[in-house]
């Protein structure tokens, strides 16, 4: 495949943003003030099509700078845009930034051009992830979500690798670094348990395996794999804003873990588990929230509902786990956060 340089300086191709207003196919968010058939700002949206066999030309396509621009303008003004659900606001971000990931493929862009641009991208995701955790399966697909931050967190890595690779290549800058830390982390957390992922942060760079962030992960990411699920507990709440809230979508597993683990510890009809000191272990805000727990794997309360009955015997193997929910301890990270600054990897604690 030849190579097309871009010459587009636009969000949106004026070929493309003449077919779409004639046609009337303009987004909610593409329309002036939210007004019916007034035009406003217009962004390339993702097509899978003929167009895919046949080459763009430059005028097609968006330069390095627009395509910059493009994530920044969906980074900030859109994922800030409040009149619609946030569910509605991620489908228009996540289809146009699948349009900025095409045209890194068609333009054959470098190691450092793809980091730049995929670097938020994969912030983007991974705050998407837990955000709609809640929603049901018809506005949010986590499925999808998932394989979409892998292929992108996979594609970031690789770029590292490859300038790591260059003899020739510049040192990173101090903040080039940070966000090469950041990204690494979220690989990690997303893919907690996995050796592959483990293997990885054994061979990274000292440069990024003394990052204070990194090596917080990496402490964690040790724990699950020796099965010390008290360590990986206690290490997450300490993670910053994103990697928290990603790490937050891993909870349902490790407590039904910790939970299993206990009917075999505290296998007996004498013996009971307080409360406040399983809530406190499992990070859950309230008696509820462990309540809800335990009636979902037949475990038993006291009378008094102080206490917790193990039985090994009791407990439900068939249960489907828990949906991941939105933690009271996430929601008090991100509420104090400027989120356009994080995802821009502008800001990392």
């Amino acid at each position: 495949m030849a190579q097309v340089q871009g010459s587009c300086e636009s969000f949106c191709p004026a070929g493309e943003a003449k077919m779409r207003i004639r046609e009337k196919l303009l987004h909610y968010f593409e329309l002036k003030n939210g007004q019916k058939n007034t035009p406003g700002v217009l962004v390339k949206e993702f097509t899978r099509s003929a167009a895919d066999v046949k080459m763009p030309l430059p005028k097609e396509m968006r330069t390095e700078a627009a395509l910059v621009k493009t994530v920044e303008y969906l980074l900030k003004d859109i994922i800030l845009d409040t009149r619609k659900p946030y569910h509605q606001a991620y489908d228009f971000i996540f289809d146009r930034l699948r349009a900025v990931r095409r045209e890194i493929v068609i333009q054959m862009y470098d190691a450092r051009q793809k980091i730049r641009l995929l670097e938020p991208i994969v912030m983007f995701l991974a705050y998407s992830r837990y955000r709609l955790c809640e929603e049901s399966i018809e506005k949010f697909d986590p499925k999808i979500c998932n394989q979409h931050l892998q292929e992108c967190l996979t594609g970031v890595l690789c770029c590292y690798e490859e300038l790591d690779g260059q003899e020739s290549s510049a040192e990173p800058t101090i903040r080039e670094l940070e966000r090469r830390c950041f990204i690494e982390c979220l690989y990690q957390v997303f893919n907690l348990g996995s050796p592959e992922s483990f293997t990885r942060a054994l061979s990274l760079p000292d440069c990024v395996r003394q990052d204070t962030t990194f090596k917080l992960c990496f402490g964690l990411c040790l724990g699950f794999q020796q099965g010390n699920l008290y360590r990986v507990l206690t290490a997450l709440p300490q993670l910053p804003h994103i990697l928290c809230a990603l790490a937050a979508t891993k909870l349902q597993t490790i407590r039904r873990s910790l939970l299993q683990i206990f009917t075999h510890a505290y296998n007996n009809k004498q013996l009971t588990v307080p409360v406040p000191y399983l809530l406190r272990l499992l990070l859950i805000d309230g008696p509820a929230g462990l309540q809800d727990q335990c009636r979902h794997y037949g475990i038993s309360l006291s009378a008094d509902k102080k206490a917790v009955h193990f039985n090994r015997t009791d407990f439900n193997h068939n249960a489907d786990l828990l949906k991941p929910q939105h933690e009271r301890f996430v929601e008090s990270k991100l509420k104090r956060i400027y989120l356009p600054e994080v995802l821009l990897l502008k800001k990392f604690n």
